[in-house]
């Protein structure tokens, strides 16, 4: 598996909270995934709340036969179900779903489903889990996983025998999977793939302080510095370099998902993992040197809410 998977969120809507450039046209999306395979990646990320993007995945692979590149996708987020929902009603949703992601790539079995939120795991009397592991029984989706935000959902989701593969969002700030129930529950699941997402925060690790979120009590712009003097003393090329290699550097770590909107942004990406990882010696002093930032920083869905 490559070290980068390229996630596509970005060439299906507009994503990230430092996006600036928008959704690029269909053809130079598909360009992008077509140019990443092309250059080493071996998969793609995608989901099906991400606009056309599932669309624009099934379109870039139309061109190649088999072995194509592996795809993980995400099962709708559901948020038409109303927590009283019926078994009924939640089985068709999800069906509707696992249809719909199998139409847009244009295949009739999907590698990697994960569910788009842990929550829905136990939702519903785990009416919705049940029914995609009827679709795994049936060979319609080879293997189910879990997106998860939090570590404790990591570790509940580390219990289930039939989750194998894991999406976690990690970052160099983000000292709250160093815990050792989070080693612990990785180390009995070793058979288990792990994608870390979010490896640059939704972009603003990379860019200035005023772009930051507000969170009181934490020094963005202090944080910022701390960043830029890491790097320089690890003589990396850039904190974009240091963030990247952090995360890659981590052995539990199979592939860091990593998205992009424009060519430019993907070739760069493509050579920075090109580049060195981290030693065990850097990668604690990265975790000594730069500061503990409240989990209203950590989880972008607790910015627009102001934590």
């Amino acid at each position: 598996m490559s070290g980068l998977t390229l996630g596509t969120a970005q060439l299906g809507i507009p994503y990230g909270a430092v996006n600036r450039t928008g959704k690029p046209s269909r053809a130079v999306a598909v360009a992008m995934v077509r140019h990443a395979i092309a250059h080493g990646v071996s998969a793609l990320d995608t989901a099906r709340a991400y606009g056309d993007s599932e669309e624009v995945v099934g379109e870039a692979l139309s061109a190649y036969s088999v072995p194509r590149p592996q795809v993980i996708t995400k099962l709708d987020p559901l948020t038409s179900l109303s927590p009283s929902a019926g078994p009924a009603e939640v089985r068709s949703t999800v069906e509707q779903s696992v249809r719909q992601s199998c139409e847009a790539l244009r295949t009739d079995r999907l590698e990697t489903l994960l569910l788009h939120r842990w929550q829905h795991y136990r939702g519903w009397q785990g009416e919705a889990w049940n029914r995609l592991l009827e679709f795994h029984q049936q060979g319609k989706v080879a293997a189910l996983g879990a997106s998860v935000y939090k570590p404790e959902e990591a570790v509940e989701a580390l219990r289930e025998p039939m989750v194998r593969h894991l999406q976690i969002p990690l970052n160099l700030l983000d000292w709250r999977w160093r815990a050792p129930e989070v080693g612990s529950a990785l180390a009995a699941r070793p058979e288990i793939v792990v994608h870390a997402r979010s490896a640059l925060l939704q972009g603003i690790l990379i860019h200035p302080a005023a772009h930051w979120p507000a969170v009181e009590g934490f020094d963005a712009a202090g944080c910022v510095l701390r960043l830029k003097s890491v790097a320089s003393g690890f003589k990396r090329e850039s904190i974009s370099d240091l963030c990247f290699a952090y995360v890659r550097s981590q052995a539990w770590v199979h592939s860091v998902v990593v998205g992009c909107e424009t060519m430019e942004q993907l070739e760069e990406n493509l050579r920075l993992f090109q580049l060195p990882k981290l030693n065990a010696a850097q990668c604690q002093e990265v975790e000594q040197e730069l500061p503990k930032p409240p989990e209203a920083l950590l989880n972008p869905a607790c910015w627009n809410s102001g934590g």
